[in-house]
């Protein structure tokens, strides 16, 4: 494949160390949830730590499967064409894999793809279970508040001139 899939495959590799890092630590920016019920703080985080050493652990499979994939082999022309037909291409071996031959590109890719599903179900079950743990009322309160200065969420007495003035006289 192109060198952009593996760069993504790296960044993905890195962002699913960070996932599973923040899953077994308990600590980071994955944590900064705002308006959690009083009291259910702590049930929460150690519901979201689970959900993110298992997110962390599918991410590192999928990205761990495609840069294997590309490791040990590349997606190269078979047959040249000719006047009447078309090239051909298929994933040809470029590393002797051993008693790991049965790793086929269709093994890592059906690795990989199921990998990919469990991270995707896994994002969902951590929404919907945050949704649980989501005062909605602290919600719409803050909604209100921020309604109330202007409609802007950033702080409007930075940007504000006239005060100022009016003070100054």
């Amino acid at each position: 494949m192109t060198s952009s899939f593996a760069m993504f495959d790296w960044l993905l590799l890195a962002v699913s160390f960070y996932v599973l890092y923040a899953g077994i630590v308990g600590k980071g920016k994955l944590y900064s949830v705002e308006n959690i019920k009083e009291g259910m703080e702590e049930e929460f985080k150690a519901l979201s730590r689970k959900i993110y050493i298992f997110l962390g652990i599918a991410m590192v499979i999928n990205s761990a499967a495609s840069l294997l994939r590309n490791m040990f082999y590349a997606y190269q022309e078979v047959t040249p064409a000719t006047e009447t037909a078309k090239a051909v291409y298929d994933y040809v071996a470029i590393k002797d894999l051993g008693a790991f031959s049965f790793m086929k590109p269709v093994v890592f890719d059906i690795v990989s793809y199921v990998a990919l599903a469990m991270t995707l179900g896994l994002i969902v079950l951590l929404v919907v279970k945050m949704r649980k743990y989501i005062d909605k009322d602290a919600q719409s309160k803050s909604k209100q508040a921020t309604a109330s200065r202007g409609g802007s969420s950033m702080p409007t007495s930075a940007f504000n001139f006239d005060e100022d003035e009016k003070n100054a006289k």
